[in-house]
């Protein structure tokens, strides 16, 4: 089996799709990023390690394809009700890890955690409201016309509600989001993803089993194990990988992208992503905008005053 690499350009959310599965998975997958989740409570944190898990244990409403398009997951369809409303429709018969299924009461629960998430919240600003029309259908609403209503609806991974809920034994709520501390949602978690989480160890190795009772059985695939090894250094990430140590590493340097091309073993995939990083404005285009740039004033720290060569 060729030895499979990501060159992720931008978010990482569609490299880290789940790894597809059927009923004849039988495989163990030795995975290598630059780091591991923190905590498994997927609101606690925004960042690549977090978005990772959030597609290997939980699924979103909507995700992104490879071609920036969107393609439905836990909402099997959605359609706008009016400029600020959009209506979804949830897959029947979802079931958690806990074995409870998964319903417009628990899209609910997630959508007023997001909305009190330190990390999250702002992403959620533009939206006013949930409204649970029964048990498979919900409408999100914005404030104003919101045109990337789409956009944030894939980062809605639903929660199990049920699970989530009560007080721990010493008097804790199950809910409550506590950044990094020791809270319930870090330490257990009950999704609808592809794997459960077995065993981990935080920043030495974390295990995945394939679930069982994943709603998506069209995916095709081997894998039914995952050992994740978080390697932060690039070097020795990708000479696990060429040596045969580890079966995948995300991401690849962009310093090794030529020797991986090389390996004969090794397979290379690049992909667009949908975060931009550097947004810059093409000052060569006008005349005026190339004369402005490389005539400034010199200013002068102490007195912020310009500095004119003598007549």
């Amino acid at each position: 089996m060729k030895k499979l690499l990501a060159a992720i350009v931008g978010t990482m959310a569609l490299a880290t799709a789940p790894v597809a599965l059927s009923a004849e998975a039988t495989k163990e997958l030795k995975m290598a990023f630059d780091a591991d989740p923190v905590t498994l409570d997927i609101h606690e944190q925004l960042s690549g390690g977090t978005l990772q898990l959030s597609h290997m244990s939980f699924d979103p409403l909507v995700r992104w394809t490879k071609d920036l398009g969107f393609e439905a997951r836990l909402a099997e369809s959605w359609e706008r009700v009016d400029d600020k409303t959009m209506r979804f429709k949830l897959r029947e018969g979802v079931k958690f890890h806990s074995g409870n299924e998964l319903t417009a009461k628990d899209v609910k629960f997630t959508y007023d955690r997001l909305k009190e998430s330190q990390d999250f919240k702002a992403i959620f600003k533009p939206f006013s409201g949930i409204n649970v029309i029964d048990d498979y259908t919900f409408e999100l609403a914005t404030s104003e016309p919101f045109p990337l209503l789409l956009n944030t609806a894939t980062y809605i991974f639903p929660l199990d509600s049920e699970f989530y809920s009560g007080e721990t034994e010493d008097g804790k709520k199950k809910d409550a989001i506590q950044k990094h501390g020791n809270s319930f949602a870090s330490e257990h978690l009950s999704g609808t993803g592809p794997f459960t989480v077995t065993s981990r160890q935080q920043g030495v190795r974390m295990e995945f089993e394939r679930f069982a009772d994943y709603w998506d059985e069209d995916s095709p695939g081997n894998v039914k194990k995952i050992v994740l090894t978080p390697i932060k250094e690039n070097n020795t990430r990708v000479s696990a990988l060429l040596s045969g140590g580890v079966d995948f590493i995300a991401p690849v340097p962009p310093t090794d992208l030529a020797r991986i091309k090389r390996d004969k073993n090794s397979d290379l995939v690049t992909m667009s992503g949908t975060r931009i990083i550097l947004f810059h404005l093409n000052q060569d285009k006008v005349e005026a905008s190339r004369i402005r740039r490389y005539a400034r004033p010199l200013l002068m720290p102490s007195t912020r005053k310009a500095l004119r060569p003598k007549s």
